[in-house]
């Protein structure tokens, strides 16, 4: 009898054929899951913890939205904080295909955003996610911090400030 195990490195892996990925969400409570918005993201390698592959990320596409990753396998757990850590997410997803010639690796999961309000939090979204490799990045963790806030973002400040009710009443 064989056993396998789930020791590092693992491939493929979030930064090797480029560390710049893009994360899409679709709405899980809409009927037709709409889609929302698609922001980038670059992961860097931290080090290994087990049997686990350990990174940290941030978006260059959306200001001061940060955080961890952790890598087993083919399954990624994700959690971040974006608008000075009052807003939260939490993503686990899983790549499903392998880098190419002509494709670039792909994943799917499940996105989860919320913001703190003293109690049990205001859900922004339950949301599915697409999550793709387009390259590498060229903004630094530093001028991540410093972008403006794009005013058409659906998943941005204006959405995360709607109470729970206008929120669940707005779903198509």
């Amino acid at each position: 009898m064989s056993s396998a195990y789930a020791k590092p490195p693992h491939k493929p892996n979030l930064v090797d054929n480029g560390n710049r990925w893009t994360i899409t969400a679709y709405n899980d409570a809409s009927l037709v899951h709409r889609q929302m918005a698609t922001q980038g993201l670059c992961f860097k390698f931290v080090s290994n913890v087990g049997s686990h592959q350990r990174y940290t990320w941030y978006s260059d596409t959306f200001p001061d939205w940060n955080g961890w990753a952790s890598q087993e396998g083919d399954q990624i757990k994700m959690y971040g904080d974006y608008a000075k850590d009052v807003g939260h997410d939490g993503i686990n997803w899983e790549i499903v295909t392998e880098d190419r010639p002509n494709t670039k690796a792909m994943g799917y999961g499940h996105w989860t955003e919320w913001r703190e309000n003293g109690k049990f939090g205001v859900t922004i979204v339950f949301a599915n996610a697409k999550l793709q490799r387009i390259g590498n990045c060229n903004k630094k963790f530093e001028e991540s911090s410093a972008l403006p806030l794009e005013k058409s973002d659906p998943m941005g400040i204006e959405t995360s400030e709607k109470t729970p009710e206008a929120l669940t009443t707005s779903v198509q």
